[in-house]
């Protein structure tokens, strides 16, 4: 068979395709069940071996061996014709693939369960199939430090397959976990200069039988949390999350939609912040009652003043450029509120200047529930209760949402109270929230 015939045999999925086709030389494809996470490693391992590396030695890695060999070895047999490799079983094992014009490129398949059995090898690629069962990022580091030698002038890469784990999982600190300050994308997929993230979710193939997902969301066990991680390429939630509805698919809106809207409340709760950051959000209610999160400012080290680059000049420019109409401020410092209150007034656009409702358990309440109504916004039976939305230009929001969590106690008890990090944008929400009826 030639091997345009071969590759002809690989029908991808849109995502797969994504996948492919992107050109850092990190990437992660990070799935769901039954989205070809494996086949579309065993792909980029043979297109590495016939074309960008012919000749030289790669990687491939699972968490363990019988993982690997049950896993990715298993669907390297149904993808690749037995007459172009051939492999090697046991400790040294190995696949020698026969390229076109008789070159012979070697892979080399290893468990990371020891990061030493990557050592002293210098490789062109790696793929770590099922990276995310890995909890140690040692692994991953050291195959990074092992991409040494391979084809001039084509990219040594390192791919991941495997679905997302919690936020805090190390492929999570690696890659991210979504748009923010430092990752472009949207919520599908995400990179920066070296990285990428392809995301992918059961029924993103078309391949599958109808009733595949179907029937995994039907069986025993198959929460709506488990389904959320599992099949829709969800992150998992922290331990103790606070708003635990939280979902980038439902509350994050692309920013270019909330444009030219025409708002009935616009206002601005406050945080203060010097070594921790302080936050302004701007926070608008629509003719339904939805509170939409348009605009944030989130700085550490700013005093509030009217110097240039104090908190006050940013309070003056919210009101020009978004109509902000009040300030509901962190009502603990009411020396700050004087400062921001004669600030606008200086500037001649003076506004209301209020201590906020600091009621820690009903601002969370109020907040919980308009998230929880906008997930819900699928039944008509609930259409008309407040929700809550975040433009995707609000990163740090965005983060804080997903890192909000409860306070653990010293017997390991989770409490109700909220711990005192990853909360400055979140108090200020709750400021907001209070400001409206629930």
């Amino acid at each position: 068979m030639a091997f345009e015939d071969i590759f002809a045999t690989y029908t991808p999925s849109p995502r797969q395709e994504a996948f492919h086709a992107d050109p850092r030389p990190r990437r992660w494809y990070c799935a769901g069940y039954g989205s070809g996470k494996t086949t579309a490693s065993v792909w980029e391992a043979f297109c590495n071996a016939i074309i960008h590396h012919p000749g030289y030695t790669g990687i491939v890695c699972a968490p363990t061996f019988p993982l690997l060999w049950q896993g990715w070895v298993a669907e390297w047999k149904r993808q690749i014709p037995s007459a172009c490799y051939r492999i090697r079983e046991g400790s040294d094992a190995r696949i020698w693939v026969y390229g076109p014009g008789g070159q012979v490129s070697e892979i080399l398949l290893r468990s990371t369960l020891s990061a030493a059995s990557l050592e002293a090898v210098n490789a062109a690629w790696a793929v770590f199939d099922e990276a995310t069962r890995e909890r140690d990022p040692e692994p991953y580091r050291v195959l990074l430090g092992r991409l040494r030698r391979g084809n001039p002038g084509h990219q040594r890469g390192l791919v991941l397959t495997g679905p997302p784990m919690t936020r805090r999982h190390w492929t999570a600190t690696e890659f991210g976990a979504g748009t923010d300050a430092t990752h472009e994308g949207d919520a599908m997929a995400w990179h920066d200069a070296l990285q990428a993230v392809i995301r992918a979710r059961t029924r993103d193939n078309p391949h599958l039988p109808e009733s595949y997902e179907r029937e995994i969301r039907a069986r025993p066990g198959a929460t709506k949390a488990w389904c959320a991680q599992w099949l829709d390429a969800m992150f998992g939630s922290i331990e103790g999350q606070v708003y635990e509805a939280f979902s980038r698919d439902v509350h994050v809106l692309p920013h270019a939609s909330l444009v030219g809207r025409v708002w009935r409340s616009v206002i601005c709760p406050v945080d203060w912040g010097w070594s921790n950051p302080g936050a302004m959000l701007v926070l608008c209610e629509d003719g339904h009652g939805d509170l939409y999160v348009t605009h944030e400012e989130y700085h550490r080290g700013k005093t509030v003043t009217d110097t240039p680059d104090g908190w006050v000049p940013i309070g003056v420019r919210l009101v020009k450029e978004h109509r902000v109409k009040s300030f509901h401020c962190d009502p603990s410092s009411p020396g700050h509120m004087e400062t921001l209150a004669r600030g606008l007034r200086v500037a001649k656009v003076s506004r209301l200047v209020l201590p906020a409702d600091n009621d820690t358990g009903e601002g969370i309440r109020r907040v919980s529930a308009r998230l929880e109504w906008a997930a819900a916004r699928e039944d008509p039976l609930v259409i008309g209760r407040p929700a809550l939305y975040v433009s995707d230009r609000c990163h740090n929001t965005i983060a804080e949402f997903e890192g909000y969590a409860r306070r653990r106690e010293r017997d390991g008890a989770i409490s109700e109270a909220p711990e005192k990090r990853n909360d400055h944008a979140m108090d200020a929400l709750r400021y907001g929230a209070m400001a409206f009826a629930a």
